[in-house]
């Protein structure tokens, strides 16, 4: 790991960083983010993060490497006593006998005794700029904090640099202490001596190291920034709300113990969950005798459930003795803190905790008010603060259900900024081994460039060789870009939301630096995605959304009156009032379309006051919709298509025909045409050819095409024509 996971948020205490990081002070390792403890901002005894024990135990250390980094993690005293002193002697014995007994002795025409000096003063120079990179950060924070309080934060960046610091001063100092010793010594003024070749070639190394180690420095410090704006401006917000619940829930947990203490009547189950002890009693057998076995079994569970106990009063009685020792001394331990901590890694934990909390505070009624968290909380802002936080709703009360959902929704919220600071720092990592292979490149260019005579030819040579792979990885170069864009700017998800793709409902579970993993709501499948296809896609976010509102279409017979949509809205509309808790208030119902003439098209919009985060709630609330809106529809009533009528065949619409001659039947469909076009305001038929012709056999013929009319209507025609 480099220098890349600087701060995961701005408002990192120094003195706590050993509650989030490899090393404490004077470490070397950078900023590890993917211990939760680090949200606490306090020394909390929290156990260590599944996913640092699944990294310990998948690259575990060897014998050397441990040694190593316990040699690193010494005080910086105790590095000056193992490296410097005893290195140190050893160089200064040339330089003692180049002073004393081998005046004359020489390597490449310079005596001994000034080339050792420009040796010593390189390994001495080493740790004097590892030192000013230790303290400058604290400089940093000291001097240039009084100017600007904000500056304070950017001391961890300081920090995260001091590798390249310290490279880069080194260099600095080895390049600009060669060339005094060697000439400017009283044997070289003397002989008035110039560089030799190899004095030449080494300067010209030192000059290229120094370039060279400002681009690893530049490099560096492009993804410390990277790392502090994108911590900043994605997980700063969030830590500061999520801090700020914790704190409220730890002032909620210690009201609920001071009014009912641990193990008490009303709240030994939830204790014995919270403190993850064995509270469970065994029932008896059908007969109502229980066996020998299950009676050794609770003896030995309530033995070791009352040792429990006595082991948390004894913790708890030390801790007080602690804490009374440490207030004294300016700090404030809260044993509640890192209680609530461990019990936020735990789904049935925390669910206890959310009802103990709740039970113990409302007071005989079935919700918790603002006025039951006045009487234990210390100001009304506070009040306040926790109502938003619990009351969900927005309708002034907290109900048992919605106060487990709420403190779930912070253990969730927890846990999915640890997960994401975690992958997002692992993908900083990868790009930043990227940027050092690039880095690699260029200091072997600049070695080249400073070493070689012939420089133009061999950079011409690279320049064709670098371009003929260029079409390698010109698709890798643009995947890895646009990888970075959506990735650090525009980051339109962290891990745990739930997100809708393409209209795939997903949740994402692990973001790398080329790609996301998302696990689909439907069948649970893991679908792994490139971030630069991602890049291209409409991403609608459902965790970051506030009130989802739902649209359901509905097609209705075409005979449906206007009073009877009227009433389907007012029936809705009463049921979003009865369930306050879950929709917002009204019901709209518009008519959409009329379709072909045969149907209506309505929608109905409603108002969830929870996003779809949570799948299970969502699919409960969704269902409750849909349950109530069948019953309205059956009320009103509200018939389908085509309904509303008694089925054909029925008692109620009898199925029944007439016989008539194929004569008549042609007759009438005929006159129907006529008079359907005798409608039309330009008619289509001619009205010329409407005349009546008698036919030899008595029949009345149709000017048009000689149709036969019966004689009934032929009667009832003449009758007509005569009275007329």
């Amino acid at each position: 790991m480099s220098q890349h996971v600087v701060a995961s948020h701005m408002d990192i205490n120094p003195e706590h960083v050993n509650d989030y990081g490899n090393e404490k002070a004077g470490g070397r390792e950078p900023l590890m983010v993917s211990n939760p403890a680090h949200f606490n901002g306090e020394n909390a005894a929290i156990k260590d993060h599944p996913i640092e024990t699944f990294e310990k135990r998948r690259w575990p250390l060897g014998g050397f490497q441990k040694l190593y980094r316990r040699c690193l993690g010494l005080p910086f005293l105790t590095n000056i006593l193992l490296y410097v002193l005893p290195v140190g002697a050893l160089l200064a014995i040339p330089i003692i006998c180049g002073a004393t007994i081998a005046k004359t002795a020489s390597v490449g025409g310079v005596r001994i005794l000034w080339l050792f000096i420009w040796i010593e003063v390189v390994w001495v120079s080493l740790w004097a700029c590892h030192a000013t990179a230790i303290i400058l950060p604290f400089l940093f924070r000291g001097l240039l904090g009084m100017l600007k309080p904000g500056w304070r934060d950017y001391g961890l960046a300081v920090r995260a640099l001091q590798t390249p610091l310290g490279l880069l001063g080194w260099t600095l100092c080895s390049l600009a202490t060669f060339a005094p010793i060697m000439l400017r010594n009283p044997d070289s003024r003397a002989k008035k001596a110039a560089l030799v070749e190899w004095q030449r070639i080494m300067q010209k190394i030192l000059a290229a190291a120094v370039v060279s180690s400002l681009v690893y420095f530049a490099e560096a410090a492009l993804v410390v920034l990277l790392s502090i704006s994108y911590h900043r401006k994605q997980f700063n917000a969030r830590i500061k709300e999520s801090r700020k619940s914790i704190h409220l829930l730890v002032t909620l947990y210690s009201a609920s113990r001071v009014h009912y203490p641990e193990y008490t009547a009303p709240f030994a189950e939830e204790d014995c969950i919270i403190h993850n002890s064995s509270g469970a009693i065994n029932a008896p057998r059908g007969n109502g005798q229980v066996s020998d076995y299950h009676q050794t079994k609770q003896i030995i569970e309530d033995v070791w459930q009352t040792s429990n106990r006595v082991g948390n009063q004894i913790s708890a009685a030390i801790g007080e003795i602690a804490r009374d020792f440490a207030n004294k001394r300016g700090t404030k331990p809260d044993p509640a803190h890192s209680l609530l901590l461990q019990v936020l890694e735990s789904r049935r934990r925390t669910k206890a905790l959310a009802g103990r909390i709740w039970r113990s505070l409302t007071t005989g009624s079935e919700t918790l008010r603002p006025e039951d968290l006045a009487k234990v909380l210390h100001s009304p802002e506070e009040v306040e603060q926790c109502m938003d936080i619990l009351d969900r709703d927005k309708n002034g009360d907290v109900g048992l259900e919605e106060m487990i959902l709420a403190v779930d929704d912070i253990r969730k919220t927890r846990r999915s900024i640890a997960m994401s600071l975690h992958d997002v720092d692992q993908a900083i990592a990868i790009l930043d081994g990227l940027l050092r292979v690039v880095v690699l490149v260029g200091v072997v260019l600049i070695f080249v460039a400073f070493l070689n005579r012939s420089f133009v030819t061999t950079l011409a040579t690279t320049g064709t060789a670098l371009l003929s792979l260029s079409f390698v990885f010109a698709t890798t170069a643009q995947e890895v870009l646009g990888s970075c864009i959506f990735l650090f700017a525009k980051h339109p998800f962290d891990v745990g939301d739930r997100v809708d793709i393409n209209n795939d409902q997903l949740t994402v579970t692990h973001i790398s630096l080329l790609f996301t993993t998302f696990k689909r709501i439907s069948n649970h499948r893991t679908v792994q995605i490139p971030n630069n296809i991602l890049n291209s896609l409409w991403v609608e976010n459902v965790s970051r959304s506030e009130q989802m509102r739902e649209q359901v279409g509905i097609f209705v017979s075409f005979s449906t009156s206007f009073d009877d949509i009227q009433t389907l809205q007012n029936e809705m509309e009463n049921f979003v009032r009865e369930n306050s808790r879950e929709y917002s208030q009204g019901a709209d119902i518009q008519l959409l379309s009329t379709a072909e003439m045969n149907k209506l098209e309505l929608r109905l919009e409603i108002c969830h006051k929870r996003n779809w985060a949570n799948e299970s709630v969502r699919a409960a609330q969704r269902s409750k919709f849909m349950y109530a809106l069948v019953a309205a529809m059956r009320k009103v009533p509200v018939y389908a298509p085509g309904g509303g009528d008694a089925a054909l065949g029925d008692k109620a619409n009898a199925s029944y025909s007439v016989s008539i001659s194929s004569t008549e039947a042609l007759y009438h469909r005929e006159n129907y045409k006529s008079e359907q076009d005798s409608k039309r305001l330009h008619p289509l038929l001619s009205e010329s050819g409407i005349d009546s012709a008698q036919s030899n056999d008595g029949t009345s013929h149709s000017g048009i095409l000689g149709i036969s009319q019966p004689s009934g209507e032929r009667s009832a025609s003449k009758t007509s024509d005569a009275r007329g």
